[in-house]
């Protein structure tokens, strides 16, 4: 499903990343290491939010960012964009319709109940903590079709109960067939992952176990 060959990424005259080769399939896969260490801008690369210096990312076949890679990726940010305008539950229809639902898909309720959110989908994102937002950028990320979910820090803020609801969650998935990818310091999270990769600043992915 993801397949990252001879990887670069440089800001400026940084070299912030670089991954020789890595390959996934159906299944978790964490990524762990620390700050600095690349993390975040491997996610945006597989987002398609950010292009490699040099290098080949494909998801499903198709190049990162391309309409192809985007139908089949959702990706759920360390500071989750949300409309302040909209309930949690407004922005998950919206979501859904603009990808061809007539509502959200059954997951995205059974996810609404693994957090304990079912009061968090009436209100709106302006003055929700940080553990709130987090969660709602979940509910709505999973209210479209996809075959991939980026995570980036997908636990911060959340209390214990919800933290575990995640965890089920995320082992639905991968039941069911979804390809996961999440940066995380959390040793809950990084043990339920099938495999993790750690990166080291500057520069190289090597797999960790798995």
């Amino acid at each position: 499903m993801i397949e990252v060959t001879d990887v670069m990424k440089r800001f400026g005259t940084a070299v912030v990343l670089e991954v020789e080769q890595l390959s996934l399939e159906a299944g978790h896969c964490a990524l762990a290491g620390p700050n600095g260490a690349g993390k975040t801008t491997l996610l945006l690369l597989l987002a398609g939010l950010e292009h490699p210096t040099r290098g080949s990312i494909r998801i499903g076949g198709h190049a990162a960012g391309s309409l192809g890679a985007r139908k089949r990726v959702t990706f759920v940010p360390d500071q989750p964009a949300l409309f302040d305008d909209l309930t949690v539950a407004d922005q998950m229809a919206y979501v859904a319709r603009l990808h061809g639902l007539d509502e959200p898909p059954p997951l995205a309720w059974e996810c609404v109940e693994a957090l304990r959110a079912e009061a968090l989908t009436s209100r709106f994102p302006r003055g929700m903590s940080k553990g709130q937002r987090q969660a709602s950028g979940l509910l709505v990320a999973v209210s479209r079709p996809f075959e991939v979910l980026l995570l980036d820090e997908p636990t911060t803020g959340l209390d214990a109960k919800a933290r575990a609801g995640l965890l089920d969650v995320l082992g639905a998935l991968v039941q069911g067939g979804s390809t996961i990818v999440s940066s995380t310091h959390d040793d809950d999270l990084l043990a339920s992952a099938g495999r993790v990769f750690q990166l080291e600043a500057p520069s190289q992915v090597s797999e960790d176990s798995g």
